[in-house]
């Protein structure tokens, strides 16, 4: 039963995560944007970018769900596949655009409520990867 809803928050969390704003850059002490998974996806989308778009929506949204259902099923599409390598892709872009921003003095960026949202999905899954793990030993 706390599995279940272990999951059901995480799923929450991670819908929350990628819907919500992320971050909020600032260029030139001027221009201001904030962008969350959903919206980049939307707009390579609409700017004709449309295999990136997917790309973002499978491995910031589709696979980590994927993810998630497969703990209660016997499919083995994920490891069959080692698609869980990619699962946390937009991790790595943020990361990658945080130093980017550290070291220009062309813009900055500020993490917004929507990058919490989306690590405390990424925490809490592998916390009940964990946990499961230790229970199947014992």
């Amino acid at each position: 039963m706390i599995s279940i809803l272990l999951t059901l928050l995480e799923v929450t969390l991670l819908v929350l995560g990628v819907s919500l704003p992320i971050a909020k850059i600032e260029e030139f002490w001027i221009f201001s944007s904030e962008f969350s998974i959903l919206s980049i996806a939307k707009d390579l989308i609409t700017g004709g970018e449309i295999l990136l778009g997917i790309v973002v929506i499978s491995f910031g949204l589709i696979f980590p769900l994927i993810k998630i259902a497969s703990r209660y099923t016997s499919s083995n599409f994920i490891s069959n596949y080692n698609l869980h390598k990619f699962s946390m892709v937009d991790i790595f872009l943020i990361s990658f655009l945080i130093f980017s921003s550290k070291v220009s003095s062309f813009f900055e960026m500020d993490l917004l409520t929507g990058f919490y949202f989306l690590l405390a999905s990424v925490l809490l899954g592998y916390a009940q990867v964990i946990m499961n793990n230790n229970f199947i030993r014992e």
